[in-house]
């Protein structure tokens, strides 16, 4: 396939300016391993800056709106790879620099971007008393308040504690899903719903309400447009440590902590601890059973492909999530939750996407997905083609 064409603009006053001589770009969303704490999406854009220093862009400083697309995408609705915000900005003056035509061949510009939720993490809640309620009433309480986009994604009887907020939403959006094993997408302008154009903000995702990826991975090239199959050329399986315990205490804020161990575990035991927002200690215990039975065995499992954009039939790397076809929502920060199929030597390994890079040149783009095995994810999910048999999967929470 062809090279693939990444454009690098920014936003002012609604009024869009496309940066040139964009040398590389670097997307990281999601997390790696299944229990690493959940974080906003980053990016960074390096680009030639011979005009700089006589006349530098004046707006890209931090909170300017960076857009990134891929302009090789036929579907304009899909183009948008990754939108965030000026985080920070640096130069690399090099030598020589031509003081009669005020250019500079060897100086570069950084941008450092951040995603929805580094904003949250900087908004401070004001020790907001959030009551105890649904998830769902406790999201739009939240929104209300903070006046930036907070969404439950799951079940609308999920029930969290009363809490006084005292440090920023961050904080508060970190713990519920430190309490729910819920995965951060980031969003703007959703495709569908009550919410107006330019509306932003993050979804937290329940792993009893993820969806299906339309994006699935092979070891031979076999893709066509329809099922959006990508060739991968690197694959790793690990067993982490970090996956593994064989004892788990759930403190939640307001209840008795809850103290599980595996039957017939010898000690030193491997323990995990977490700080939970439990609506009780009945929901604290069940979260804690939980956890021991879907970490308390050790799990080979695949952690992560990588594919070469150019390698592909058809590209969707960029453009494979669920989530919809807006002109406005960025791809790479909605795959996290998603289910997706690895077929490797043979057989069919059913994963959930935790996390996704993308790095970009002018010579090629490639992509890794760190991905969870399905026996991290086995509990029951009732019409899921996969998850949904009866005697086969694990009793959730």
């Amino acid at each position: 396939m062809a090279i693939q064409n990444y454009e690098v603009s920014y936003l002012v006053s609604g009024t869009e300016y496309i940066l040139t001589n964009v040398q590389s770009i670097n997307v990281s969303c999601g997390v790696q391993k299944q229990l690493d704490q959940i974080r906003a999406s980053t990016a960074s854009v390096t680009l030639r800056y011979p005009s700089g220093f006589a006349s530098p862009i004046a707006d890209l400083v931090p909170e300017t709106e960076i857009l990134i697309r891929n302009m090789t995408t036929a579907d304009i609705y899909q183009r948008m790879v990754y939108r965030g915000y000026i985080t920070n900005v640096s130069v690399t003056y090099g030598i020589p620099y031509n003081t009669s035509t005020s250019v500079g061949v060897e100086d570069y510009l950084t941008i450092e971007i951040e995603g929805e939720f580094a904003r949250l993490a900087r908004m401070n809640a004001d020790d907001y008393p959030m009551a105890a309620g649904d998830l769902t009433t406790q999201f739009d309480d939240a929104r209300t308040e903070a006046g930036v986009g907070m969404e439950w994604a799951g079940s609308s009887t999920t029930q969290g504690a009363a809490t006084t907020i005292s440090g920023t939403w961050g904080d508060w959006l970190s713990q519920i899903a430190l309490t729910h094993n819920a995965r951060l997408t980031e969003f703007h302008n959703p495709p569908s719903g009550p919410y107006p154009a330019g509306y932003t903000g993050v979804y937290l995702v329940s792993p009893f309400s993820r969806s299906t990826s339309l994006l699935n991975f092979d070891s031979v090239q076999t893709a066509t447009l329809a099922n959006q199959f990508q060739i991968f050329d690197q694959i790793t399986f690990h067993t982490l440590g970090d996956n593994y315990y064989t004892e788990v205490t759930v403190v939640p804020e307001s209840f008795a902590e809850q103290t599980v161990v595996k039957a017939g575990a010898v000690e030193p035991l491997r323990t995990y601890q977490v700080n939970t927002l439990n609506a009780s200690t009945s929901q604290a215990l069940d979260y804690a059973n939980y956890l021991l039975s879907n970490y308390s065995e050790p799990v080979l499992g695949i952690a992560s492909v990588s594919c070469l954009a150019e390698a592909q039939k058809f590209n969707k790397l960029d453009n494979g999530t669920s989530f919809g076809t807006d002109a406005y929502n960025a791809q790479l920060p909605h795959y996290m939750g998603e289910e997706t199929r690895v077929v490797f030597r043979g057989q069919t390994f059913m994963c959930i996407i935790e996390g996704v890079t993308m790095s970009a040149t002018p010579a090629g783009a490639r992509f890794t997905f760190y991905l969870s095995s399905s026996e991290l994810n086995e509990f029951l999910l009732l019409d899921n083609a996969f998850f949904g048999k009866l005697d086969t999967n694990k009793l959730a929470y």
